[in-house]
């Protein structure tokens, strides 16, 4: 079984300059890993997501997401930006830490609940949040993930 997420799937030092760059260099380390098909069209269910209501989760975090068909692996890619940039989060704070979740459409249901909930679930608990934003080693993230994500949700 694939791993949702491992150090080739974190990136400490995103340089886009807007969401829709941190989107697209977040979709590419997927592609890099084979776990979309197309960076393109899921680059595209994330967008139409956002279109929704914004995944601009608070406190400088984001937890953006697609279900689609182009994903071939349940995966987690994070990012960080030394800079913030405007994701119209719920609190009006930029955003300089991004969780993307992608989901398999044939696990819509279950994967994409489970970790959206377990995610949010710690996010609330400003001691993780804090750790999270600060780590500033791909294992510490993988660790503090860990704690919070069950590797072997199906």
């Amino acid at each position: 079984m694939t791993t949702l997420i491992n150090e080739d799937l974190i990136d400490l030092h995103l340089t886009a300059p807007d969401q829709l760059g941190v989107i697209e260099q977040l979709a590419s380390l997927l592609e890099k890993q084979g776990r979309i098909e197309s960076k393109a069209e899921f680059t595209q269910g994330v967008l139409a997501r956002e279109v929704q209501i914004t995944t601009g989760f608070g406190n400088g975090i984001a937890i953006p997401h697609c279900k689609s068909k182009t994903v071939r692996n349940a995966s987690i890619v994070i990012g960080k930006l030394a800079s913030g940039v405007d994701w119209k989060a719920m609190d009006d704070r930029d955003v300089s830490f991004v969780i993307m979740l992608a989901i398999p459409e044939s696990e819509a249901g279950t994967t994409h609940l489970q970790i959206l909930s377990k995610l949010s679930g710690k996010l609330i608990d400003e001691d993780f949040r804090n750790s999270l934003m600060t780590a500033n080693k791909q294992q510490e993230i993988l660790q503090l993930l860990s704690e919070c994500v069950d590797e072997n949700i199906e």
